[in-house]
């Protein structure tokens, strides 16, 4: 619940507006049990077209090489030589992204209902529309690319999360062709929008942002992604973030109070 009194312009108010009341936690989890479990069902159903998949990664890969931005395979060769390093940043690249996202989505609900809905609809907003570019326009990783030379750092990590390599549930149901957009970087540029609208807190916005530069560079490094699938993610996110607040950046900071539990003024 969200609290009985608060101050607006000086005028205290005994009953809640209706955008601070928390939506039914049943339904949150659902949408929740949804982009994590279900999706990855969905979009194998609309998925799995090896052959256009693997002409499309070759495609962008000659594009990056006539422009001289492809740094994907330079990073992978100078991560596989180091082992260590590599099941460390599969792990993070495994569960970090779930972990973050849906950890801040909690602490939203939990502590900024005001802020929770319009999170929430931007981060659903970025899931579905990439499950329609998935769906038209399949993508196989730089890892799945015949004599491409890419090491999958991550199949090859044996970490818990190294479910591609078997023939778990999980990986049978996978779509390994959804490349473009990156969804790991297009939640960790979701992760950042957040926590800048939410707090000022310097602390809180570079452990976002740093989230967001690692995320990249472990995408890049294991043979996960191109480097279009980056900017293909970021952009997502920041396309639904402005189309769910429908204003400039100045208007995008919520309301209430922020992520440690201190008020600050309402925007605008």
């Amino acid at each position: 619940m969200s609290r009985a009194l608060h101050e607006a312009g000086g005028v205290t108010t005994s009953a809640p507006r209706a955008g601070r009341r928390r939506p039914l936690l049943v339904g949150e989890i659902v949408i929740v049990l949804f982009l994590l479990f279900g999706y990855d069902r969905v979009a194998a159903f609309t998925g799995g077209r090896a052959a256009p998949a693997i002409a499309h990664g070759r495609r962008l890969l000659a594009v990056e090489k006539t422009l001289h931005v492809g740094i994907e395979h330079r990073l992978n060769e100078a991560l596989t030589g180091h082992r260590g390093l590599g099941s460390a940043l599969s792990v993070y690249y495994d569960f970090a992204h779930g972990l973050v996202t849906f950890g801040l989505l909690g602490v939203l609900y939990l502590c900024r209902p005001a802020g929770y809905r319009a999170a929430r609809r931007a981060l659903v907003t970025l899931n579905i529309v990439a499950l329609g570019v998935f769906a038209a326009f399949p993508v196989a990783p730089p890892r799945l690319l015949p004599g491409s030379g890419f090491t999958d750092v991550v199949a090859s990590s044996g970490t818990w999360g190294s479910w591609e390599a078997s023939s778990s549930s999980v990986g049978q149901h996978a779509n390994l062709y959804a490349a473009f957009p990156s969804l790991h970087v297009a939640q960790a540029t979701w992760v950042l929008l957040v926590v800048v609208s939410a707090t000022g807190r310097r602390s809180l916005r570079v452990l976002a942002a740093a989230h967001l530069a690692l995320t990249v560079l472990i995408v890049l490094s294991t043979g996960n992604h191109y480097l279009v699938d980056v900017a293909g993610g970021a952009g997502l996110s920041l396309l639904s973030w402005c189309v769910v607040h429908r204003g400039p950046a100045r208007r995008w900071r919520l309301p209430a109070a922020d992520l440690t539990g201190a008020r600050v003024p309402l925007a605008g």
